[in-house]
């Protein structure tokens, strides 16, 4: 009886998952370096919409039309098997149109209210996150579902979105800490014990946060849970041996603003900038 596994088996290279993760910019680089240092041997594709950034600004409207569009680019281009939304406005404002909308699944990320209200001792809650965020009915609910009890004090810190995505890779700590400064007075004056980053740009200046408000006070973000409920959901695409599987990891932007900056963000994160990704 043959041997049903030949060394001509053991030379295939399998074809693992595509996971294609968007975001309005930077924010979502985090999340994919998770995955990706926990599963090193998939196929991701990262794309940052600079064309459209920034999305917490943008009305519900345009929002769901714009990651729609985006969303049809990746379909046509590479067909992935996954999409991770990872952009708390986006997955908020637009997760329930695509899903309804495209066939492959969906992961979003939203604020990590639900931890943060767990762990808080004196029942005030810091959630900093986009205009939009701050003030959405999704936002209301999620505070009601898993905080009611708690008193959650909200900050618009749109600038600091403009500040990570434009500047990150060319600031000094110092400039970093100077940034963040304005937003960490405030909440230490609100007495809050948990901060809740509810922008996934914000996971960036995470330790420059940390730094300023001190021990007393924890820095909240999402990216350990989203990161395993994808890894979780990718084990459903078994397609064999991983030691044969084809790998890789690549950085697009929708437009050639901050070029270099994705380079450097791709040099820092293991992955190579793929260039621009015109999409209609």
């Amino acid at each position: 009886m043959p041997s049903t596994n030949s060394s001509a088996d053991t030379n295939v290279i399998v074809k693992p998952p595509l996971l294609a993760v968007l975001d309005s910019g930077a924010g979502g680089l985090p999340y994919l370096s998770y995955i990706h240092r926990h599963r090193p041997y998939g196929r991701y594709l990262y794309l940052a919409d600079t064309e459209g950034f920034p999305y917490g600004s943008k009305s519900e409207e345009e929002l769901i039309d714009l990651v729609s569009r985006r969303i049809s680019c990746l379909q046509s281009r590479f067909n992935p098997d996954m999409v991770l939304i990872a952009c708390n406005t986006a997955s908020v404002v637009a997760l329930s149109a695509l899903r309804k909308r495209f066939s492959f699944p969906f992961v979003g990320v939203v604020p990590a209210v639900k931890p943060a209200a767990i762990k808080s001792k004196v029942r005030k809650i810091g959630l900093i996150a986009t205009a939009e965020t701050v003030v959405s009915s999704y936002t209301d609910n999620l505070i009601a579902d898993f905080a009611s009890d708690c008193m959650v004090i909200r900050y618009a810190g749109q600038e600091l979105v403009e500040f990570v995505e434009h500047h990150f890779t060319s600031t000094t700590l110092a400039q970093r800490l100077e940034a963040v400064k304005p937003a960490c007075r405030f909440f230490k004056a609100e007495g809050v014990d948990q901060l809740v980053l509810g922008c996934t740009h914000f996971i960036h200046l995470k330790d420059e946060f940390q730094s300023l408000l001190g021990p007393g006070i924890d820095v909240v973000d999402s990216v350990d849970g989203v990161g395993r409920e994808v890894l979780r959901r990718l084990e459903d695409f078994n397609r064999g041996n991983t030691g044969n599987m084809q790998t890789d990891f690549s950085i697009y932007t929708t437009s050639e603003t901050g070029s270099s900056s994705y380079a450097e963000f791709a040099t820092f994160y293991g992955a190579g900038y793929a260039g621009v990704l015109t999409c209609p």
